[in-house]
């Protein structure tokens, strides 16, 4: 699990056209108190694995949550769009692990009554091979 949220988030901050959108270094793995969006969180990483003869095959589930200051929907999902091309273009990971599928799973938009802040949520699936040969 590791290895690929890594891999991810490396090729999230390295992405010019993200980093326009939201700002550099503003992908975090828990919500900053202190900081006012825009900015993405990672949600929830589940894993599922699947033994075969000759391979594992891994199943992740990754919520990208996307924060927004204000009723900015519009601009959520252009920014979720841009976070889709580059999860999606990532082919090589470390450790041996060949991804063989990635897809969005489902997105939805939000406007939270309490601070009316725009929240995206990008579900994504990741499935990995891992031979055992």
């Amino acid at each position: 699990m590791r290895n690929l949220q890594t891999t991810l988030v490396t090729a999230l901050k390295a992405d010019a056209g993200l980093s326009a959108l939201i700002g550099a270094n503003r992908i975090f793995d828990a919500a900053p108190k202190a900081l006012r969006p825009p900015y993405i969180v990672i949600g929830r990483h589940d894993a599922d694995l699947r033994d075969a003869q000759e391979t594992q095959l891994t199943t992740h589930l990754i919520d990208w949550h996307i924060w927004l200051s204000g009723p900015h929907r519009c601009d959520g999902l252009n920014i979720a769009e841009q976070l889709c091309s580059v999860l999606f273009s990532v082919e090589t990971l470390d450790g041996g692990a060949t991804l063989v599928q990635s897809r969005n799973m489902r997105t939805e938009s939000a406007i939270t009554p309490r601070n009316g802040w725009t929240r995206i949520l990008v579900q994504t699936q990741f499935k990995l091979d891992i031979s055992t040969v």
